[in-house]
């Protein structure tokens, strides 16, 4: 059943909600693509407080239904830095209304590059957007020798 959302630019009073929703994504969209030793990794030591550089440059969008923080963007010039939809919003068009703020909120100009560095659950919703693989890689956090496969992507501005 699609449930109706709005955007809105993220408040420092979000972050709670930010993180809730960045752990929600992670454990219930990836968990098919990444063991649970590699959740617990990438979900261990994050904190609320994390996204308030980002809120404070105007550089997170939320998208809010009845519940709250359904999902939500965070971008810079020439990247979209994270984007990660509740399992419970996911296929309702939020992930859709997200990219295409991201996308407008890292335009670098016309001509230049907006990357993204995605999970491999995530690359087929990039590609639809126009982004291309342009290359592999992995990351840990916090010396963990625990390693998260990504995937490189980027496309051309508009």
């Amino acid at each position: 059943m699609y449930t109706p959302f709005t955007l809105r630019c993220a408040q420092p009073h979000d972050a709670d909600a930010i993180l809730a929703t960045h752990r929600d994504s992670v454990s219930a969209l990836c968990h098919g693509h990444y063991s649970a030793q590699q959740i617990a990794m990438w979900l261990d030591g994050r904190s609320a407080d994390s996204y308030q550089p980002a809120i404070a440059a105007g550089q997170i969008m939320l998208a809010c239904d009845a519940q709250g923080v359904a999902g939500f963007v965070e971008f810079a010039c020439g990247e979209i830095v994270k984007l990660f939809v509740r399992g419970r919003a996911a296929g309702q068009g939020v992930g859709h209304a997200l990219m295409l703020a991201g996308v407008a909120g890292a335009e670098p100009g016309s001509g230049g590059l907006i990357r993204i560095e995605s999970t491999r659950n995530a690359q087929p919703f990039y590609q639809r957007y126009g982004f291309a693989k342009v290359g592999e890689g992995v990351f840990s956090r916090g010396g963990s020798t625990v390693e998260i496969e990504v995937v490189m992507l980027e496309r051309r501005a508009a």
